[in-house]
């Protein structure tokens, strides 16, 4: 005989557990009023069913929760997807939008300067630095472009000059480059100058009779002396000085080109006189 049959208590305790649990399979059979020893049943057994329904409970809202948090993650998975889906559409109605924007800019220069043709051009490199005083773009000898011809923004307003040309590439000379120098007028006083490039990014104009009026906020443009056509917009006049030493005066001009934010230009392949 088995050890553990051999035990007393041991047997006591089973017989006292199979009893018990018989005890209550019959009351749940219900409809009736339970009998004293019933209920003494009852009261112990409930404490340990509370303790199993706890516990039963809790491993099933941990396996609900494992379960919640899976489908979670998955759903943001999908979220981050469509957020990255979004971005990239929202670079792509930017660039649309920019595009439209310098195609309505040439469309508005060629419009009112119908005796200019000129040939588009996407910058493709520049020199280090945060300035563009040289710079290369996309269009060379076959497409026509030669040394000397005017390189203007998509606005129209003057960038510079086109120095050395490839068979697909050319590169310019910006009028901010200190070796730039363009001939110049203010449209209000009529008054002539010369346009150089400096080092901060700015233009000089220089040799500005003493008499002159010419003020903070006037337009100056390409003149009829100058290689460049003639009225290209160059910039505005920020400040008026003496120029030391002589009976001149000079300006500091700020450049209608965005010399910053340059990516897009175009170059004058022609100059028609009026009325060809």
């Amino acid at each position: 005989m088995p050890r553990f049959l051999k035990n007393k208590q041991f047997i006591f305790v089973i017989v006292i557990a199979v009893a018990l649990i018989s005890a209550m399979a019959y009351t749940y059979g219900g409809g009736r009023n339970v009998t004293p020893i019933e209920s003494a049943i009852g009261g112990i057994l409930s404490p340990v069913e509370k303790v199993f329904y706890s516990v039963g409970n809790s491993i099933s809202n941990f396996f609900a929760s494992v379960k919640e948090i899976g489908t979670l993650r998955a759903k943001n998975a999908e979220l981050e997807k469509e957020v990255i889906k979004l971005s990239k559409n929202d670079i792509m109605l930017q660039e649309y939008i920019n595009e439209n924007n310098r195609l309505r800019d040439m469309l508005n220069f060629k419009d009112n300067n119908t005796n200019i043709t000129t040939k588009p051009a996407n910058i493709i490199s520049k020199n280090p630095g945060n300035w563009f005083n040289t710079f290369n773009i996309d269009v060379g000898s076959d497409n026509g472009i030669k040394p000397k011809m005017a390189v203007l923004d998509e606005k129209g307003n003057l960038v510079g000059i086109v120095t050395d040309v490839g068979k697909d590439w050319s590169k310019v000379l910006s009028i901010i480059d200190v070796d730039s120098s363009v001939s110049a007028l203010d449209v209000r006083t009529r008054d002539n100058g010369i346009v150089r490039g400096d080092s901060n990014g700015n233009l000089n104009m220089i040799y500005i009779p003493i008499d002159s009026k010419i003020e903070k906020g006037d337009v100056i443009t390409t003149s009829d002396m100058s290689m460049f056509p003639r009225g290209l917009i160059i910039g505005r006049v920020e400040k008026v000085e003496k120029d030391e030493g002589s009976l001149l005066k000079q300006a500091v001009i700020k450049p209608e080109a965005d010399f910053e934010r340059l990516e897009f230009v175009q170059v004058v392949t022609n100059m028609k006189t009026t009325g060809d």
